[in-house]
């Protein structure tokens, strides 16, 4: 008696996720797009503080650009024309040639405003009343002028008669939330008017 063999075709079952499969695949994607979240907001974040850094370096820079060149130019009037050069620890006021706003020479002033640790700085020149140069808050801002004798003063009131019209150095310090501002400007005109100069001193100057 011969065997028979039955050839049936195979079938494939598809097998579908389980449950606990699917809900741990879910759990997994729900924690990549939670990691991927975190680190954009992180991204953001620190582009965000980056762009306020850079912001507030340039308004740094601008203002203390401004304070130099402005203060850089100060020269020695005569009194009966845009006046000396006259600073207290809370003002600063002189003649310039390149003043911020006006056009050609002009009386420009800079003022400490406000009190403790509201105080901003101001600039005023014949074309502008009342500017906003550092709007603060400041705390402990203050005006200084170094003499030719190298010694620092809070004030600077020389006579009709002084020979030393203008100081070596103006100086501009105060306490921000960032930090301090520090500003040394040497002024670039001659301390001694030409009027002043003795005769030999004259000649040797070649005026």
């Amino acid at each position: 008696m011969s065997g028979y063999v039955s050839h049936r075709p195979a079938v494939h079952r598809m097998r579908g996720f389980t449950l606990l499969e699917a809900v741990v695949t879910l759990v997994v994607v729900s924690l990549l797009v939670a990691i991927l979240m975190q680190s954009l907001s992180h991204a953001l974040s620190l582009r965000t503080r980056l762009l306020r850094v850079q912001a507030e370096a340039r308004t740094d820079f601008l203002q203390e650009a401004w304070f130099r060149e402005a203060v850089g130019a100060a020269q020695a009037d005569f009194d009966n024309a845009l006046g000396n050069l006259e600073g207290r620890v809370d003002q600063l006021e002189y003649a310039t040639p390149v003043p911020l706003v006006a056009q050609g020479m002009s009386r420009a002033r800079w003022w400490i405003s406000g009190r403790g640790d509201a105080q901003s700085l101001h600039y005023a020149d014949s074309a502008v009343a009342d500017m906003v140069i550092v709007a603060g808050p400041l705390r402990d801002a203050r005006f200084a002028y170094l003499g030719l004798d190298g010694l620092w003063r809070e004030s600077w009131t020389p006579a009709p008669d002084d020979p030393e019209r203008l100081p070596k150095l103006v100086r501009f310090e105060a306490v921000t939330d960032r930090g301090v501002l520090y500003w040394l400007v040497p002024l670039l005109a001659d301390p001694i008017p030409p009027s002043q100069l003795r005769t030999d001193e004259l000649e040797a100057s070649g005026i």
